[in-house]
């Protein structure tokens, strides 16, 4: 299962599991802007609906696993994110 954090960004799946790390936000926004990572919002679609980085794209938590291909095909760094 992939770890979330409330007060920062995971890199999944490396930073996957109970011992996750948090990524600052500086450093996510940066690997974004650079083309090197994609956003992934994590919270239910109402919650992104509400407002979410931008640039952000939401996959559900409980929905990343399914669509663990189809992030992988993106082939930039996902950087998972809630709160």
């Amino acid at each position: 299962m992939v770890a979330l954090l409330l007060a920062g960004c995971v890199v999944w799946p490396r930073g996957s599991g109970p011992d996750a790390g948090a990524m600052p936000l500086a450093d996510a926004l940066a690997l974004r802007d650079r083309g090197e990572a994609v956003l992934i919002d994590v919270r239910p679609r109402e919650a992104y609906a509400g407002g979410h980085i931008p640039g952000a794209i939401n996959i559900a938590g409980n929905a990343i696993e399914g669509q663990a291909a189809a992030i992988r095909k993106m082939g930039r760094l996902p950087i998972l994110y809630c709160g």
